[in-house]
């Protein structure tokens, strides 16, 4: 925290301290003694709370935004708490760094950073024991808190969603393609026309600048035909969702290698692409917001229309944006009902080390209940970091540096105002998560995996060992840079097997057919 913080936050502290003495002489003075019930001893110390979330601090109107959270915070719990925000493009590094000093009192994270292992290793707190303190939360979540748990355990509390469409896609200047005449993209070769045509005009730049691009390829070319479990090293036929089947034998997989080096060859991808940061969203907006990049490979679709286009359409009001949704677009056969889990949440913890548990869990109450909490915490200050014109968000007349971002995890699709999008986004917005996409997800119903919890206790040798042999041989193939892909993709399997996949594959395998009895015995 920057000593202006600190010096801020201490004058707070101090103001509320000198407001609760002041309370306590009035009491006093009507007639009570110092020892009387009603008295001094009625003074207690206001509790301080730190934590992290994900995001550029906005550039004006914290101020505003910790004196009405004191507000709520002091009266109702007796706490105040400060936020340090952390760029993304550095969330696995810095949130590891956080845990390591205990500093914190809440943590951020899920199955975009090392949440799992963090949990597995008791660096936050288990929170299942202790859910009769905060009845309003548990009556909120239902079961999702129980469909949450990782090893029978509550290591935080989910963002929840209301069903509908927009995971992970691409963003591309919709208003470019159709003065390039490209066909519109609603499949893979229209996107790699987008691609090249886009490399081409902006010669400087490249298209893909973040290493797990791969993945995404993945999506792209083999979403229609697989699963992806068992921590992407297995997957599954769409049509035998219980078989499980090593990612990387497949032909699928090669295909994703040998377009990933096409693509590197050809100036699509960034030389120096095992270099980039494991998010390189900040790097990507800096460039769009220059006009120096046209495109956002991949990102989540929450992420693309609450951080980049607020800020892209103020600076280019001009520039109209499209948006390929992976599943939605090209295979709507996989969007499901929203599935909470470790493997698909993000996730507000708090620290094993915390000092106040109780107090801090009765906070993440209050913040996923009550209307001024979670509003405050989401949106930040009206006037300052946003307006409000009949019930729906706007951000008309605020500076892009002034947009607060929300509490990473704190999102629920059930609480909060209606967000107004700038433009032909909003069309966009509705589609996914307001009509089709609902109606898509309620059609298809329940993930075929929703419930299943894979116990990998025994296999931590094997996951470390699978671990460095995908960050040694595995990422330079997905990433394009690669020599003889026969080859280098035959020692990248052998790596896999000596580090013990055939055994991580089995565990998986029986858990599975166990998961699939069940379900179908439940039926």
């Amino acid at each position: 925290m920057r000593p202006a913080k600190i010096i801020e936050w201490r004058r707070t502290a101090l103001a509320f301290a000198i407001i609760l003495l002041l309370a306590a002489c009035a009491s006093t003075n009507a007639g009570e003694s110092p020892g009387d019930a009603g008295g001094m001893e009625k003074v207690s110390e206001v509790v301080r709370l730190k934590a992290i979330t994900m995001g550029t601090e906005p550039a004006g109107g914290m101020d505003s935004f910790y004196e009405r959270l004191d507000a709520l915070t002091v009266s109702d719990l007796g706490m105040t708490l400060r936020f340090d925000f952390i760029p993304w493009g550095e969330e696995k590094a810095q949130i590891g760094k956080a845990i390591a000093t205990k500093e914190y009192d809440f943590y951020v994270g899920g199955f975009w950073s090392d949440f799992k292992q963090y949990a597995g290793r008791n660096a936050f707190v288990d929170l299942a024991p202790m859910l009769d303190l905060v009845p309003a939360l548990a009556d909120r979540y239902g079961d999702a808190l129980e469909r949450a748990k990782l090893g029978g355990k509550l290591y935080g509390i989910p963002a929840v969603g209301k069903p509908g469409a927009g995971l992970y896609g691409v963003l591309y200047r919709e208003d470019l393609r159709k003065r390039w005449r490209l066909p519109e993209i609603n499949n893979f070769d229209a996107l790699e026309q987008y691609l090249y045509k886009a490399k081409t005009a902006y010669p400087d730049t490249p298209m893909i600048n973040d290493k797990r691009f791969g993945d995404v390829l993945w999506d792209l070319l083999a979403g229609g035909r697989y699963y992806a479990i068992g921590n992407d090293y297995a997957v599954a036929p769409l049509g035998d969702p219980y078989k499980v089947m090593s990612k990387y034998e497949t032909p699928e997989y090669e295909e994703v290698v040998r377009k990933a080096k096409q693509w590197f060859e050809d100036g699509i991808v960034a030389r120096d692409i095992l270099a980039s940061q494991g998010n390189e969203t900040t790097k990507t907006l800096a460039l769009m917001k220059a006009d120096k990049k046209p495109l956002e490979f991949s990102n989540h679709f929450g992420a693309v229309s609450g951080y980049y286009i607020p800020v892209l359409k103020a600076l280019h009001p001009d520039h109209e944006f499209g948006w390929l949704d992976i599943k939605f677009d090209l295979y709507p056969d996989t969007v499901f009902l929203p599935k909470i889990s470790a493997d698909a949440s993000t996730y507000i913890s708090i620290g094993s080390h915390s000092k106040h548990p109780d107090i801090a869990l009765k906070f993440l109450e209050k913040a996923h209940t009550e209307d001024d909490y979670y509003n405050l915490l989401y949106y930040g200050v009206e006037g300052e970091h946003y307006r409000l014109e009949g019930g729906t968000v706007s951000y008309d007349g605020i500076p892009g540096e002034n947009r607060k971002p929300a509490w990473t995890g704190l999102g629920n699709g059930y609480m909060g105002y209606k967000a107004e999008s700038p433009g032909e986004w909003q069309a966009i917005v509705d589609k996914l998560t307001l009509t089709e996409g609902p109606r898509l997800a309620e059609s298809n119903g329940v993930d075929p995996y929703e419930g299943f919890r894979f116990d990998a206790y025994g296999l931590e040798d094997e996951l470390e060992g699978l671990e460095k042999v995908r960050a040694t041989y595995v990422l330079p193939l997905s990433a394009g840079v690669s020599g003889d892909i026969g080859e280098e993709l035959a020692a990248a399997r052998r790596q896999l097997k000596e580090a013990g996949l055939d055994r991580y594959l089995s565990a998986l395998q029986s858990q599975l057919y166990v998961y699939a009895a069940s379900r179908s015995a439940s039926r």
